[in-house]
């Protein structure tokens, strides 16, 4: 979905705008908001994130079978800036979906790297009455910034979008029942955010290029699913003083008062 300029510049979506991604996450899964952050903000935020994660592959921990890495973020700058925890431009969508009490329990990246493998299809989080074949409103969303441009060729998210963030399949039988569905790539340039409801099936793919693919990634939830699927995130208390009002909110049940954390073996 292509924002305005003035959108893009106020960091406010129209209310046309607002209603069309909120359908398009009910009915598809996810949106995608194209190159919305500051060219500047973005070479900072690149380069700190590629620096942490030089510093994780010197570490000599087994690594991911796919070649597909997750770490978890510190709460500093730039990562704990607000154009990343509580994006402007993402955040009515989240609060449309969820609530404006929904929390933030998880705060890491995605990272491909050549080599990789495809990763199975599945999803982020169960369904909760699955015996029941009934799935409620979403309740799980996920936001991913795309730290560089995301192509065919680096490894792009693959997604099954139109319904099934709905299915009640177990895990086991979502990977047979995806080889006969449409699938499309989460293809998008550098600074674009991709929201999405994080029941929708998905897998991470094969990265054919030379480098690395990666980006950020958030989880919003409703309070109550929080406190079962929380990852501590340590903020220091000023930190924490520091954020917004809004910030604040969705960081509410996080380690404050703990120092960040800094953990590469995560």
């Amino acid at each position: 979905m292509k924002l305005t300029e003035q959108e893009i510049r106020s960091n406010q979506l129209r209310p046309d705008s607002l209603a069309a991604a909120v359908q398009q996450v009910k009915a598809n899964g996810y949106i995608l908001f194209e190159s919305v952050l500051d060219p500047g903000f973005l070479d900072e935020l690149r380069d700190a994130y590629m620096a942490l994660f030089d510093r994780y592959m010197l570490n000599p921990a087994p690594r991911p079978t796919y070649n597909h890495h997750r770490l978890d973020l510190p709460f500093r700058h730039p990562f704990s800036d607000e154009r990343v925890v509580s994006h402007p431009l993402a955040m009515p969508v989240v609060d449309a979906l969820l609530g404006a009490d929904c929390i933030c329990p998880y705060f890491a990246s995605n990272t491909c790297l050549p080599g990789s493998h495809y990763q199975p299809v599945h999803s982020d989080v169960a369904a909760l009455f699955p015996e029941a074949g009934l799935s409620p409103p979403a309740y799980h969303v996920v936001v991913n910034i795309a730290l560089m441009d995301t192509t065919e060729e680096n490894g792009p998210m693959e997604m099954w979008p139109g319904g099934t963030q709905y299915s009640t399949l177990p895990p086991e039988e979502i990977e047979q029942a995806s080889a006969a569905m449409h699938s499309e790539h989460a293809v998008m340039p550098a600074g674009s955010l991709l929201i999405r409801d994080g029941r929708m099936w998905h897998r991470g793919t094969i990265n054919h290029s030379n480098g690395a693919r990666a980006n950020i990634a958030l989880v919003y939830v409703r309070p109550w699913l929080g406190l079962r699927h929380r990852r501590l995130i340590g903020i220091p208390q000023q930190t924490y003083d520091g954020l917004s009002p809004r910030a604040q909110q969705l960081f509410r049940f996080a380690g404050i008062g703990q120092p960040v954390n800094d953990d590469l073996l995560a």
